[in-house]
């Protein structure tokens, strides 16, 4: 059917749109982007922007006749890779400007292991920093940098390593793309080579949450994992250390910004990590073994309680069976949490197995509205009384409106879809048991962007896919529903 290839290709555009609000809405309502702030959330206008902020540093330190910390700390923070800027515009400034500028770039040239004296008069300092851009002003050229850290990286000698700390911060982005890939002992020492530099570049650890240095007992594993700490940094950092031009530039308006930063960690490392280390998909295919049942059950649920309610409806004249309707009626109105809630007072640790929530989800987690116009709808269109005066047989009745009342519970499957699996989610917290509800509600309580958002994806396509799976199912129950679509010109 046409309808259903075009529900499927609209998945896509549909899952992008999806993916931005909830990023969007995550990271100003719950702040759960701590990582990347002062990055745009969707478009950066000025990617790049080592020129902008270190030139905008240089000048508030220059114009301010008093300490300006937060300034110099920056200036500090982007250390070599400002250099090409910061040092060509010093003699643009007055002398005092010149002197506060050199004085906040002790710091930089400390990590460079230049031997600068702190008693040197100021006018000593500036021309030290002039002769070395004099003479060093080639080697911050992208290739002289790809060079030294390739250098470094085939051998460590103590002049190559000279070489990569003399560049200090501007060499980041090389090394960086040197961080891969991990096979032997050789890629485990390089690792932790670069990954100590790299610290001695930054002054220290970005973040106390992630693992940034290799141990001497480190192997292949351990230093897989200090790599992709590394680069996962360097996705939300790199546009504060670089300078873009020409398509690289247009790229990087999408690219560096923090929905940018989460979408390449999500790509690079099965949808992102989470605090404790392991890999988001890793946890939702564990997850996936006890909230898959749980929600089955829970269909599987509203299904025969909408059949059994279509034979009632057929069998209306027994009088035995009206008791049976009636407490169907107070099944359907009890709410799911109060059930879970109960059995879970009542069991204890018992509660915790998967038979008891697969349990109260098909006895308790059928929508009451999908059940209540499964049941009603066939007899209210005067189906069952037509049945009836053809002299039709009583089990031959109750078998049409059943599936008539099963195609009724498809058509509403997408839109109870959405809550068939919060009471999912609720049962599975209810009876603390291990599935992707209880870990959704923990990343609520404690904002974690990446399970949020993989929750959210994984939700969006798994409904999109079981609405395309419903109209062909539907197709197949209720032969009046494909001739209205093909009136509709919605049928291949």
């Amino acid at each position: 059917m046409r309808s259903v290839l075009r529900r499927l290709l609209w998945l896509g555009p549909a899952l992008v749109l999806i993916t931005m609000v909830t990023f969007g809405a995550l990271s100003v309502a719950l702040r759960v982007d701590a990582d990347g702030e002062g990055l745009p959330l969707f478009f950066n206008p000025t990617p790049g922007s080592v020129e902008r902020l270190s030139l905008g540093a240089l000048r508030t330190i220059a114009a301010s006749d008093v300490p300006a910390p937060t300034a110099e700390a920056r200036l500090a923070r982007l250390g070599g890779a400002a250099l090409p800027f910061i040092l060509p515009a010093l003699d643009s400034l007055t002398p005092e400007g010149r002197s506060r500028a050199v004085k906040a770039l002790r710091p930089v040239a400390a990590r460079m292991g230049l031997e600068i004296d702190p008693s040197w008069e100021p006018s000593r300092e500036v021309m030290f920093w002039t002769r070395f851009w004099e003479e060093h002003s080639i080697d911050y050229r992208p290739v002289v940098a790809r060079r030294a850290v390739l250098r470094l990286v085939q051998k460590s000698t103590l002049l190559r390593d000279t070489e990569v700390r003399q560049l200090d911060t501007y060499a980041l982005d090389e090394m960086m793309r040197a961080m891969a890939p991990i096979e032997n002992a050789a890629d485990v020492d390089r690792i932790r080579r670069l990954s100590e530099l790299a610290l001695d570049m930054l002054g220290g650890e970005p973040s106390p949450r992630y693992s940034w240095r290799l141990g001497p007992d480190g192997g292949r594993e351990e230093a897989r994992a200090v790599a992709s700490t590394w680069t996962d940094w360097w996705s939300q950092e790199r546009t504060f250390y670089r300078s873009y031009s020409g398509t690289e530039r247009i790229t990087a308006m999408l690219r560096d910004t923090r929905y940018g930063g989460w979408l390449t960690q999500a790509v690079r490392h099965d949808l992102g990590v989470l605090p404790n280390g392991r890999r988001v998909g890793e946890v939702l295919r564990d997850g996936a073994f006890v909230s898959g049942p749980l929600l089955a059950c829970g269909v599987l649920g509203t299904f025969i309680s909408a059949a059994l309610g279509g034979v009632l409806a057929a069998l209306d004249q027994r009088r035995g069976l009206r008791g049976l309707r009636g407490l169907l009626s107070l099944r359907a109105a009890l709410p799911v949490a109060v059930v879970a809630a109960v059995v879970a007072l009542w069991l204890g640790r018992a509660a915790q197995q998967l038979w008891v929530g697969a349990l109260i989800m098909a006895a308790f987690g059928a929508p009451l509205s999908a059940l209540h116009r499964g049941a009603r709808e066939p007899s209210g269109a005067d189906f069952v009384r037509t049945l009836h005066s053809l002299g039709v047989a009583r089990w031959r009745v109750a078998l049409s409106v059943s599936k008539v009342s099963s195609a009724a519970v498809v058509v509403q499957l997408g839109a109870q879809l959405s809550t068939l699996i919060t009471l999912t989610f609720v049962v599975e917290y209810a009876l603390a048991l291990p599935g992707l509800g209880t870990r959704t509600i923990e990343a609520l309580k404690q904002p974690d962007l990446n399970w949020l958002m993989a929750i959210t994806i994984i939700t969006a396509l798994f409904v999109g896919l079981l609405q395309a799976f419903s109209e062909l199912l539907l197709a197949l129950l209720d032969p009046r529903w494909r001739d209205s679509v093909d009136r509709l010109g919605g049928a291949g």
